[in-house]
Protein backbone atom coordinates (compact mmCIF):
# COMPACT_ATOMS: atom_id res chain seq x y z
CA UNK A 1 0.00 0.00 0.00
CA UNK A 2 2.62 2.37 0.88
CA UNK A 3 4.55 1.74 -2.28
CA UNK A 4 1.69 2.44 -4.37
CA UNK A 5 1.16 5.90 -2.54
CA UNK A 6 4.95 6.63 -2.80
CA UNK A 7 4.79 5.72 -6.36
CA UNK A 8 1.44 7.92 -6.71
CA UNK A 9 3.28 10.87 -4.85
CA UNK A 10 6.42 10.81 -7.28
CA UNK A 11 3.76 11.03 -10.52
CA UNK A 12 2.19 14.27 -8.74
CA UNK A 13 6.00 15.69 -8.01
CA UNK A 14 6.75 15.32 -11.95
CA UNK A 15 3.28 16.67 -12.60
CA UNK A 16 3.59 19.73 -10.48
CA UNK A 17 7.21 20.13 -12.32
CA UNK A 18 5.63 20.62 -15.86
CA UNK A 19 3.48 23.68 -14.53
CA UNK A 20 3.33 26.53 -13.02
CA UNK A 21 0.92 28.27 -10.39
CA UNK A 22 0.82 31.67 -12.15
CA UNK A 23 -0.58 29.70 -15.74
CA UNK A 24 -2.74 27.45 -14.53
CA UNK A 25 -3.47 28.11 -10.81
CA UNK A 26 -6.60 25.41 -10.11
CA UNK A 27 -4.57 22.49 -11.64
CA UNK A 28 -1.61 23.44 -9.92
CA UNK A 29 -3.27 23.95 -6.41
CA UNK A 30 -5.72 20.21 -7.76
CA UNK A 31 -2.19 18.62 -8.01
CA UNK A 32 -0.93 20.34 -4.45
CA UNK A 33 -4.25 18.40 -2.66
CA UNK A 34 -3.81 14.91 -4.25
CA UNK A 35 -0.06 15.50 -2.65
CA UNK A 36 -1.38 16.56 0.89
CA UNK A 37 -4.11 13.77 0.56
CA UNK A 38 -1.54 10.98 -0.41
CA UNK A 39 0.68 12.17 2.33
CA UNK A 40 -1.42 12.75 4.79
CA UNK A 41 -2.58 9.00 4.05
CA UNK A 42 1.82 8.54 4.71
CA UNK A 43 1.35 9.64 7.85
CA UNK A 44 3.93 12.58 6.58
CA UNK A 45 1.57 15.59 8.42
CA UNK A 46 4.29 18.49 8.26
CA UNK A 47 4.28 17.62 4.74
CA UNK A 48 1.30 17.12 4.58
CA UNK A 49 -0.01 20.57 6.21
CA UNK A 50 2.43 22.18 3.82
CA UNK A 51 0.80 21.16 1.29
CA UNK A 52 -2.90 21.77 1.91
CA UNK A 53 -1.78 24.85 3.20
CA UNK A 54 0.12 26.31 -0.26
CA UNK A 55 -2.91 24.19 -2.31
CA UNK A 56 -5.97 26.47 0.11
CA UNK A 57 -4.97 29.89 -2.18
CA UNK A 58 -6.66 29.13 -4.91
CA UNK A 59 -10.14 31.12 -5.95
CA UNK A 60 -12.19 28.36 -6.95
CA UNK A 61 -14.32 27.57 -4.03
CA UNK A 62 -15.28 23.99 -4.65
CA UNK A 63 -11.56 23.36 -4.87
CA UNK A 64 -11.18 25.84 -1.69
CA UNK A 65 -13.76 23.90 0.37
CA UNK A 66 -12.16 20.10 -0.60
CA UNK A 67 -8.59 21.42 0.36
CA UNK A 68 -9.82 22.90 3.62
CA UNK A 69 -12.06 19.56 4.50
CA UNK A 70 -8.78 17.50 4.11
CA UNK A 71 -7.11 20.02 6.08
CA UNK A 72 -8.95 19.62 8.99
CA UNK A 73 -9.02 16.20 8.52
CA UNK A 74 -5.26 16.13 8.68
CA UNK A 75 -5.75 18.01 12.00
CA UNK A 76 -8.77 15.51 13.67
CA UNK A 77 -5.85 12.43 12.83
CA UNK A 78 -3.21 14.56 15.24
CA UNK A 79 -6.27 15.37 17.74
CA UNK A 80 -5.79 19.02 17.24
CA UNK A 81 -9.49 19.66 17.94
CA UNK A 82 -9.66 23.39 17.75
CA UNK A 83 -7.58 23.52 14.49
CA UNK A 84 -10.04 21.46 12.87
CA UNK A 85 -13.00 23.22 14.08
CA UNK A 86 -11.76 26.37 12.60
CA UNK A 87 -10.48 24.69 9.08
CA UNK A 88 -14.45 23.42 8.99
CA UNK A 89 -15.30 26.80 9.85
CA UNK A 90 -13.93 28.37 7.03
CA UNK A 91 -15.25 25.48 4.85
CA UNK A 92 -18.98 26.77 5.76
CA UNK A 93 -17.71 30.05 5.24
CA UNK A 94 -16.31 29.17 1.56
CA UNK A 95 -19.53 27.23 0.63
CA UNK A 96 -22.20 29.65 1.84
CA UNK A 97 -24.72 30.43 -0.09
CA UNK A 98 -23.47 28.42 -2.91
CA UNK A 99 -26.02 25.97 -4.97
CA UNK A 100 -23.12 24.26 -6.79
CA UNK A 101 -24.03 20.03 -5.64
CA UNK A 102 -20.66 19.18 -5.08
CA UNK A 103 -20.42 21.51 -2.78
CA UNK A 104 -23.24 20.36 -0.65
CA UNK A 105 -21.42 16.84 -0.53
CA UNK A 106 -18.20 18.70 1.38
CA UNK A 107 -20.77 20.01 3.43
CA UNK A 108 -22.10 17.04 4.04
CA UNK A 109 -18.44 15.42 4.78
CA UNK A 110 -17.94 18.37 6.95
CA UNK A 111 -20.70 18.12 9.26
CA UNK A 112 -19.43 14.49 9.71
CA UNK A 113 -16.39 15.36 10.86
CA UNK A 114 -17.34 18.22 13.07
CA UNK A 115 -19.64 15.74 14.45
CA UNK A 116 -17.12 13.35 15.27
CA UNK A 117 -14.82 15.62 16.88
CA UNK A 118 -18.17 17.26 19.37
CA UNK A 119 -18.22 13.04 19.93
CA UNK A 120 -14.88 12.20 20.90
CA UNK A 121 -14.54 15.51 22.94
CA UNK A 122 -17.91 13.98 24.80
CA UNK A 123 -20.61 16.58 23.48
CA UNK A 124 -23.41 14.24 22.46
CA UNK A 125 -26.11 16.57 22.19
CA UNK A 126 -23.90 19.13 19.71
CA UNK A 127 -22.71 16.00 18.17
CA UNK A 128 -25.87 14.36 17.21
CA UNK A 129 -26.93 18.04 15.68
CA UNK A 130 -23.59 17.92 13.31
CA UNK A 131 -24.43 14.26 12.20
CA UNK A 132 -28.50 15.31 11.55
CA UNK A 133 -27.19 18.24 9.35
CA UNK A 134 -24.44 15.84 7.54
CA UNK A 135 -27.25 13.54 6.92
CA UNK A 136 -29.25 16.42 5.18
CA UNK A 137 -26.51 17.47 3.27
CA UNK A 138 -25.98 14.08 1.99
CA UNK A 139 -29.31 12.97 0.83
CA UNK A 140 -29.74 16.46 -0.84
CA UNK A 141 -26.71 15.35 -2.67
CA UNK A 142 -28.13 11.58 -2.99
CA UNK A 143 -25.22 10.31 -1.58
CA UNK A 144 -26.21 6.55 -0.33
CA UNK A 145 -22.76 6.05 1.70
CA UNK A 146 -23.34 9.68 3.12
CA UNK A 147 -26.30 8.84 4.34
CA UNK A 148 -25.67 5.56 5.75
CA UNK A 149 -22.93 6.71 7.63
CA UNK A 150 -24.33 9.80 9.17
CA UNK A 151 -27.35 7.14 10.22
CA UNK A 152 -24.97 4.96 11.66
CA UNK A 153 -23.32 7.78 13.82
CA UNK A 154 -26.72 9.02 15.25
CA UNK A 155 -27.62 5.42 15.82
CA UNK A 156 -24.33 5.34 17.89
CA UNK A 157 -25.42 8.30 20.09
CA UNK A 158 -28.95 7.14 20.59
CA UNK A 159 -27.49 3.71 21.27
CA UNK A 160 -25.53 5.02 23.65
CA UNK A 161 -28.04 7.23 25.88
CA UNK A 162 -30.25 3.95 25.81
CA UNK A 163 -32.60 5.71 23.46
CA UNK A 164 -32.86 1.87 22.01
CA UNK A 165 -36.15 2.63 19.52
CA UNK A 166 -34.93 5.89 17.90
CA UNK A 167 -31.64 4.18 17.39
CA UNK A 168 -33.23 0.97 15.30
CA UNK A 169 -34.74 3.26 13.41
CA UNK A 170 -31.57 4.99 12.23
CA UNK A 171 -29.93 1.38 12.09
CA UNK A 172 -32.39 -0.01 9.64
CA UNK A 173 -31.83 3.57 7.37
CA UNK A 174 -27.98 2.85 7.74
CA UNK A 175 -28.35 -0.21 6.72
CA UNK A 176 -29.80 -0.43 3.81
CA UNK A 177 -27.88 2.89 2.48
CA UNK A 178 -24.76 0.84 3.12
CA UNK A 179 -25.66 -2.81 1.84
CA UNK A 180 -24.33 -2.01 -1.45
CA UNK A 181 -20.60 -0.88 -0.17
CA UNK A 182 -17.79 -2.82 1.19
CA UNK A 183 -17.29 -4.38 4.47
CA UNK A 184 -15.89 -1.22 6.37
CA UNK A 185 -19.25 0.35 6.71
CA UNK A 186 -21.14 -2.68 7.10
CA UNK A 187 -19.03 -3.51 10.22
CA UNK A 188 -20.14 -0.36 12.04
CA UNK A 189 -23.33 -1.29 11.48
CA UNK A 190 -23.13 -4.83 12.83
CA UNK A 191 -21.14 -3.38 15.72
CA UNK A 192 -23.98 -0.59 16.28
CA UNK A 193 -26.28 -3.43 16.43
CA UNK A 194 -24.52 -5.67 18.91
CA UNK A 195 -24.10 -3.09 21.25
CA UNK A 196 -27.72 -2.37 21.08
CA UNK A 197 -29.11 -5.90 21.41
CA UNK A 198 -26.67 -5.97 24.21
CA UNK A 199 -28.98 -3.05 25.99
CA UNK A 200 -31.62 -4.53 25.26
CA UNK A 201 -31.60 -7.47 27.46
CA UNK A 202 -31.19 -9.76 24.47
CA UNK A 203 -27.33 -10.34 25.29
CA UNK A 204 -27.16 -13.97 23.34
CA UNK A 205 -28.11 -12.56 20.00
CA UNK A 206 -25.28 -9.50 20.57
CA UNK A 207 -22.96 -12.25 21.37
CA UNK A 208 -23.85 -13.83 17.68
CA UNK A 209 -23.04 -10.39 15.87
CA UNK A 210 -20.10 -9.41 17.39
CA UNK A 211 -18.58 -12.64 17.31
CA UNK A 212 -19.42 -12.48 13.95
CA UNK A 213 -17.99 -9.26 13.18
CA UNK A 214 -14.87 -10.09 14.46
CA UNK A 215 -14.29 -13.54 12.88
CA UNK A 216 -15.01 -11.99 9.35
CA UNK A 217 -12.42 -9.21 9.83
CA UNK A 218 -9.52 -9.75 11.11
CA UNK A 219 -8.46 -5.97 11.47
CA UNK A 220 -11.24 -5.22 14.09
CA UNK A 221 -10.48 -3.27 16.83
CA UNK A 222 -7.33 -2.02 15.52
CA UNK A 223 -8.41 1.38 14.43
CA UNK A 224 -8.53 1.13 11.19
CA UNK A 225 -12.78 1.56 10.58
CA UNK A 226 -11.97 4.39 13.21
CA UNK A 227 -14.81 2.38 15.73
CA UNK A 228 -12.98 2.84 18.88
CA UNK A 229 -16.03 5.30 20.02
CA UNK A 230 -18.92 2.91 18.86
CA UNK A 231 -16.81 -0.16 20.73
CA UNK A 232 -16.99 2.12 24.14
CA UNK A 233 -20.18 0.79 24.86
CA UNK A 234 -19.15 -2.52 23.86
CA UNK A 235 -15.57 -2.62 25.69
CA UNK A 236 -17.52 -1.09 28.66
CA UNK A 237 -19.74 -4.05 29.39
CA UNK A 238 -19.53 -6.78 32.22
CA UNK A 239 -20.11 -10.17 32.66
CA UNK A 240 -20.53 -11.97 28.75
CA UNK A 241 -18.41 -9.96 27.29
CA UNK A 242 -14.70 -9.15 29.50
CA UNK A 243 -13.28 -12.13 28.07
CA UNK A 244 -13.49 -10.58 24.63
CA UNK A 245 -11.49 -7.17 25.63
CA UNK A 246 -8.07 -8.54 25.06
CA UNK A 247 -8.82 -9.91 21.35
CA UNK A 248 -10.62 -6.44 20.70
CA UNK A 249 -7.71 -3.92 21.59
Amino acid sequence: MSDALETELQMIEKSLNSIRKDDNPVGWSKLMNMKGVILMNLGRYKEAEDAFQKAASVADENLKAKILMNYAKLNFFIKDMNRAIDLLRRVFEVSKGSKHTELNLILGYAHLLKGQIFYVTKDDKSALNEFKKAEFYFEGSADLKGVGISCMEIARIHIKNKNLTTAWNYLRKSENCLSKFGSEENLGVAVCKGVALYYAGREDEAQVILRRAYDENPEFGKGRYMLYEILDAYLDTRSRFLSSQKALM
